[in-house]
This record gives C-alpha cells, structure tokens and sequence, in this order.
C-alpha cells in the first residue's frame, strides 16, 4: 500500500507538471541569476547568500544540461521523499493506518503540490524540513550502544546534520530549527540532570556564535524583507495594505537604528502593540484564506485545512505526552515565530512548509476515530 501511495504521488505530481511545465514566482530571478553568476564566476550578491543552497542545486541542473526542468522533476523526487518520512512519521505515532492517512493527505494536497513546479525554494525547503525533523527524532531516539566486537549500526547524526544544514542553506529560517534540534538532541540524550544543564548551556552559547557569524550573510535579505518597516505599518500579508494592524505611530526621528535593531527598539517601546501584531500574522497565516483569492478558492482552502485542523488537534491531543509530538510542535513553533516576526506570505505557501507535520497527527485522527467506529477490523494501535 506504501508503493501504491507513493506511486499516486509521483503521477500526480508529474500529470500536474504536464499541464503546468516549469513555474516561475516573484523571486525565482534571485536564483536563476545566482546560478548564471556562480557558473560565469561571479559571486553571490544581495538577497542570494540567504538562498545559497538551492542556488547550488539550480547551478548543478544548469551545468548538467538538464535546466529548470530538471531542477522540477529533482524537487517532485525530494517531495516523494518526503512523503516517505510522513508516512514513518504517522507509524511511528499511530501504526500503519495512521501512516497510511497521514502519507495520502500530502499526496493529494494539491495547493501544496504545486510549489513543487515552481523554480522557487519553498518545494526543497519543505522535502528538507520534514526530513530533518525525522532523522533528529531517529537520531536522538537511537538507543545507546555498548562496545561490542558485532558491528553496529551507523549513527545517524552525520545524514541529521547534513539534512539540517541543508534546509537551512535552502531558506533563512532553517537556521531556526538547529537550536532546537541542538536542544532536543541534548534532552534526549543526557544521562544526568547536570550533563543536560550543560549541554542546554552549550546550545544557548553555539546559537549566539551562530547568530554572530551568520547573521551578517543574511543582512541583505533581512534588509529587503524591511522588518522595523513592517513592523510599524502593521503588515500582516506581505505587500498587502488590507489586513495592515494600527499600530503607534512614530516620529522618524525616534530611533537611528536600521535593519532588525529597529525592529526590536520599537517593539520594546510598544510590546502589546507588536504582540497584537505578531499573534494576527499566525492567525492570517494558519487561516490561510486571502481578500483577493476568489470565493471558490478559499472555500477549497476551509473545505481542506478545517478537517485537517481538527483531526490533527484531536491526533495530537490524544498524543500530547509522546516525545515525537513535543519535537513536531517545537520544529512548527520555530517556522510559526518567522512569520509572527516578519509577515505572512502573499499566497500563503510558508504554511506548506510546515504541513507535512501536521499530517502526521491528522493520520492518528483519522486511525483513532477509525478505532472507536470499527474497532474488530481497524487493527489500529496508537502509541501513547
């Protein structure tokens, strides 16, 4: 049944780029030009550095000969992978039936499918995003092993490692996730309060140097995403004055700083102001729904995520206590505070980062409720 999932994944997928062919978005500039420049030898300028990664793999398709299109069909590959780790990811909370609902829901998630043709980071970004999360999770959940003359199982931590500082080369807020991968590493594995203080010490400290030494890299895309701008226009939805928050209003005179000083110096001087704002950004953000989409199209979008909402409400309450629930709500947390920091996207697709987690939790909804309503041929055994 997995191989029958998967395989109505990829034709999806491939009918879609069929009658879509290869999509450009409002950024994908950013990237083709990264590539051209990178293969003429010059160096990545402005907003590129943030975007590294997937420059790297739009570089690697251009210089093969496969271009744009191969770049598509290598994120419909990745996405297919990651619908693998969804499914692991629903056995692992819920068994096989859980997986299964779990896994068909990304299959045929359309709206979310169909970043997948665009030559746009968001399609990496989230294949990346679930996958690291899961080999964390294994990684971290490997139990220790004694010397031994048997040869043992690989460790982990390398492909975790790699997977992590690959999401985070694709998109800015990958680097989000490492503390808390870092963190979570460290609760698990502890043997000793004192041993898991230190570590968590040791964690705070790395994400300072981190922030030290990357955050000027990615000082041009900060700069053109304007957050003290943003933050005092009241911007919930990028480049849209519709939705736009009152917020206190300032002399230009009031603060020298630039950037994310700014930003911060005014939300120290207006907090519940600026925490109004932020909780409206997530609401716009998890509501999904935008002014000038058609009636039909957010329709679709309520008839879509309502169901799913509550069924994975409804699998992760039932769960709230298993150690995989607490790490896919910390790795949604770290993607949500982008959003309550900076805005909600135009066409909403940061919440397709984070959708391949939730389905997951909806899968042991819909294993749980299959549970109670057919208990002898449902076969479902949640883990608690």
């Amino acid at each position: 049944m997995t191989a029958r999932i998967l395989l109505m994944f990829v034709v999806l997928n491939l009918a879609l780029f069929a009658v879509t062919g290869v999509r450009s978005g409002g950024d994908t500039g950013i990237y083709v030009d990264g590539a051209r420049g990178w293969l003429a030898g010059q160096p990545l300028s402005a907003r590129q550095p943030s975007y590294a990664g997937y420059i790297a793999v739009v570089t690697i398709f251009e210089a093969l000969g496969a271009g744009l299109v191969g770049v598509v069909l290598f994120q419909i590959a990745v996405a297919a992978a990651a619908a693998v780790v969804v499914y692991r990811f629903g056995i692992e909370l819920g068994g096989a039936s859980a997986g299964m609902a779990a896994a068909t829901m990304f299959a045929l998630d359309l709206n979310t499918n169909r970043w997948h043709m665009f030559i746009l980071t968001d399609s990496l970004y989230l294949s990346m995003l679930v996958i690291a999360a899961w080999l964390v999770h294994r990684a971290a959940s490997a139990p220790r092993q004694a010397p031994s003359p048997k040869p043992q199982a690989p460790s982990l931590k390398p492909q975790a490692a790699l997977a992590l500082l690959a999401a985070a080369l694709i998109r800015p807020e990958g680097w989000f996730v490492m503390p808390a991968a870092a963190a979570y590493w460290v609760v698990r594995r502890a043997a000793t309060s004192s041993r898991r203080w230190a570590g968590l010490a040791t964690v705070l400290a790395a994400t300072v140097l981190m922030v030290l030494l990357v955050g000027p890299r990615l000082s041009g895309n900060v700069e053109a995403v304007g957050p003290a701008q943003m933050l005092r226009q009241g911007e919930t939805i990028w480049e849209y004055t519709g939705w736009r928050v009152a917020m206190p209003v300032e002399p230009a005179s009031a603060d020298n700083a630039k950037g994310a000083a700014a930003a911060i110096g005014y939300a120290l001087r207006h907090p519940v102001a600026t925490l109004t704002l932020m909780l409206t950004r997530v609401g716009v953000h998890v509501a999904h729904v935008r002014p000038y989409y058609s009636r039909a199209h957010n329709l679709a979008i309520v008839a879509w995520l309502l169901p799913i909402y509550a069924l994975a409400a409804y699998g992760a309450w039932i769960l709230r206590r298993h150690v995989l629930t607490r790490w896919c709500a910390v790795v949604i947390a770290t993607q949500t505070l982008v959003v309550a920091l900076t805005h909600a996207d135009w066409d909403g697709r940061y919440l397709a980062h984070v959708l391949p987690l939730v389905y997951p939790f909806a899968g042991c909804g819909v294993a749980l409720l299959a549970a109670q309503w057919w208990p002898p041929t449902s076969g479902v055994a949640v883990a608690r």
